[in-house]
């Protein structure tokens, strides 16, 4: 089962931090006509902003930004995925767009191109340091989506897409109000339910499976180098192919599916979460027999990412800057999970370290009460977040857990508390089911 209102919370959040919007939000009516759904969905949406005091109701005027809870919010965020406001490089973003204006290189103010700006793939494939990637497979785009809505258009009626569970919401919201058609894989903390994957490789027609094969969205962790060549190998004996989505390759550690077979692969990358949601850019690079395909699909698909930001994204990756705000960006992620492992050493359930990511993955008993465990931390200052919407599954007891917002300083506090309060439930449902005589 999945959740739109979660959707709608994640797309208010991410306009909100963005300033997209600075006081007043949407209409009920606007945002049921954009997300396709009924009144009473963004209404629970809104109530469960209300509910995190981000934002605020006014009798027959809307719902409003909370200003001063949203500015004192940011230090115990567990919530969101969107990066600190102190890691996104807007100074040297800023020099990198007013060098591209003083060129007046009025190229870049019009309209985009399909395949998006030459001069920014020709950067690409030349980093790929790889001879099986040809200008012509790599294409720009307005963000993952816009990737994935290219790729899609290519679905025959009788075929599929594979995805795994859990995933990242939006992806599975997406495919639901688009109407593809999607079968789901188990994927745990250790690896992918291989025996299932090919059991519905062998009764459904499967042409893509969907994969963040590394930091993945919400577990947090990698698939091994075993799984990935197996997986490719199911990838030739079934004929599909693998979107892999590597939104944090800067930073990355594990193995890629694009590494071992980039013939199999339609690898897809991202700059929302390494340098600025803002950009909206993303780039794909296409296995040689979809180039032409995906080219055309492109022409009337391709929502023409911005040339200008485009061009801005080029110098700025052939600054210095950009080298050295990522090992900032490392370094923090870093400093954050090494106070967040030693914190959870007392822990009684199964989580996720990643070696350097944005997400731990933590798993509760079923019977644990695990809302009152939310409700408990948020009195004291902490949001954290179920995994709804990231499951199609209704009884999964677990959090993902935001390792990108919460600044070093307040992260111990923090998983103290969650250590202490999951301890005190923990101990709780241990007493009332003891049996006296």
């Amino acid at each position: 089962m999945n959740y739109k209102y979660t959707e709608i919370i994640d797309y208010l959040r991410e306009e909100i931090e963005n300033d997209v919007y600075t006081n007043k939000l949407p209409s009920i009516r606007a945002l049921a006509i954009k997300f396709d759904c009924s009144n009473s969905t963004v209404i629970r949406a809104y109530n469960e902003l209300i509910s995190m005091d981000l934002v605020f109701s006014a009798p027959k005027s809307g719902y409003f930004i909370n200003t001063k809870k949203r500015n004192d919010f940011v230090d115990f965020d567990f919530y969101s995925g969107i990066p600190s406001d102190d890691l996104i490089p807007y100074k040297d973003l800023k020099k990198s767009y007013d060098y591209i204006l003083n060129k007046e290189n009025l190229q870049l103010l019009n309209y985009s191109y399909p395949m998006g700006y030459n001069l920014l793939r020709e950067y690409i494939s030349l980093k790929t340091n790889s001879s099986e990637v040809s200008l012509d497979s790599v294409m720009v785009t307005s963000g993952i989506q816009n990737s994935l809505d290219i790729i899609l258009s290519n679905l025959k009626e009788d075929e599929y897409i594979l995805v795994e569970d859990p995933t990242y919401n939006i992806l599975i919201a997406s495919l639901d109000i688009k109407k593809v058609k999607y079968k789901v894989v188990k994927r745990t903390i250790e690896s992918i339910d291989l025996v299932e994957m090919e059991d519905i490789l062998k009764n459904y027609t499967i042409k893509y499976f969907f994969t963040v094969s590394r930091n993945h969205n919400p577990l947090g962790t990698d698939l091994s180098e075993n799984q990935i060549k197996e997986i490719i190998d199911l990838s030739y004996k079934y004929d599909f192919y693998i979107i892999e989505d590597d939104y944090l390759k800067d930073i990355s550690k594990g193995p890629t599916f694009f590494k071992y077979s980039k013939e199999k692969t339609i690898y897809i990358r991202s700059y929302s979460k390494s340098i600025s949601p803002a950009l909206r850019l993303s780039y794909m690079i296409t296995p040689k027999k979809l180039v032409h395909d995906y080219t055309n699909s492109g022409t009337y698909l391709n929502l023409g990412a911005s040339l200008l930001n485009q061009g801005v994204l080029l110098h700025y990756l052939k600054s210095e800057s950009y080298n050295k705000n990522i090992d900032l960006l490392e370094d923090y992620l870093k400093q954050n999970i090494m106070i967040y492992k030693n914190a959870m050493v007392n822990f009684p359930y199964k989580f996720s370290i990643p070696e350097c990511g944005f997400y731990s993955y933590i798993e509760f008993p079923e019977n644990f009460a695990l809302d009152t465990l939310i409700e408990n931390l948020k009195v004291k200052g902490f949001l954290f977040r179920k995994i709804t919407g990231f499951t199609l599954k209704d009884n999964v007891k677990a959090l993902r857990i935001s390792l990108v917002r919460v600044r070093p300083d307040s992260m111990n506090d923090a998983m103290t508390s969650l250590v202490d309060e999951t301890l005190k439930l923990k101990d709780k449902k241990k007493n009332e089911n003891k049996l006296y005589i």
